[in-house]
């Protein structure tokens, strides 16, 4: 029976580790990953609640490759180590503390979209997502691959469904995969390098939206920032306004002022001009601040701002302030 380490910090991670303990692996030690500021990681888990209630031995860590966490997980003397859900890279240190490696995943349809925020990408492409296990090296995402679940990305899904969906379909790829590892049976097949593609980082400033894209572009990125992500956002009367939820009008021939409120329903609901398209915003907030305000979008307001207008603003300002 194979000893199994894991490393992580997300809702990934956790279910992954009560997947091995479904299989009665015996999973003898979990690193999880606890930042400072634990809200800035989407779908940060306490891997410790976890641990307890499967009696595993539990270590936190901030940075992986402190001496102290490599020396941690040596006294394990794992066979196989899970490192799932964290965005700090592994020294290559660590590819031989266990006898047969470092299992990585991957929400991607491997070879295709390696690399960073995957679960963002994917739903603002509206491409295929999978649950990927693979052999992990020096190189990003590039390991032979033992299990894939693939599915696609609907055109309703946010960043939150996607989500539900790597999750349902890692129990998919371990159910398939752990009868057979426990078995010994240990056969990764080759990724194809040359049908590789990458992603690359997205930040939460890479929410901001742009209501010169068209309905289509906006409704895409709104559902990509979505929960477990920050948001995407714009301005209003200079408060950060960030709308989690919009669907695009297909029925309605009317026509505005791109960034304009064209309509207000009952429910609160705006409907927004684009470049090209019109979309309803459903659901939105407004940051919050040290001052109680009750803040009104009405028809004919308009979000975001105009920037050449604030540019004059500003130096006139400025040219005010130099005569003073």
């Amino acid at each position: 029976m194979y000893k199994v380490l894991v490393i992580g910090a997300v809702s990934s991670t956790a279910q992954i580790i009560k997947k091995l303990a479904e299989y009665s692996l015996e999973i003898v030690g979990v690193l999880g990953h606890e930042p400072r500021n634990k809200e800035k990681i989407s779908g940060w888990q306490d891997l410790a609640k976890l641990a307890e209630v499967l009696n595993v031995n539990y270590k936190s860590f901030t940075k992986i490759n402190d001496q102290e966490n490599f020396s941690w997980a040596i006294e394990k003397k794992p066979d196989i180590i899970f490192a799932v859900g964290f965005s700090q890279l592994l020294h290559e240190d660590w590819f031989s503390v266990s006898n047969m490696g470092c299992i990585g995943f991957h929400p991607t349809k491997l070879p295709l979209g390696r690399g960073r925020a995957p679960l963002a990408w994917i739903t603002l492409e509206q491409s295929y997502g999978s649950a990927s296990f693979f052999l992990m090296g020096k190189g990003a995402d590039d390991g032979p691959v033992f299990a894939q679940s693939i599915f696609k990305v609907d055109e309703n899904d946010d960043a939150s469904t996607v989500e539900e969906k790597i999750l349902n379909h890692i129990d998919k790829a371990l159910d398939e995969w752990l009868p057979d590892l426990k078995e010994g049976l240990w056969n990764p097949v080759p990724q194809c390098d040359h049908l590789a593609t990458y992603y690359g980082v997205r930040k939460e400033e890479d929410g901001i939206i742009n209501w010169n894209d068209d309905a289509v572009y906006v409704n895409r990125l709104v559902k990509a920032a979505a929960k477990p992500h920050p948001g995407a956002y714009t301005y209003f009367r200079d408060k950060k306004l960030t709308i989690w939820s919009c669907k695009i009008e297909k029925e309605m021939k009317i026509k505005g002022v791109i960034g304009r409120v064209l309509l207000k329903n009952s429910r609160n609901e705006l409907l927004i001009q684009t470049g090209n398209g019109i979309l309803w915003v459903e659901k939105y907030s407004f940051e919050k601040t040290d001052v109680t305000e009750n803040i009104v979008i009405n028809v004919g307001d308009k979000l975001g701002y105009n920037i050449e207008d604030e540019i004059y603003n500003i130096k006139k300002m400025l040219k005010n302030f130099r005569n003073e």
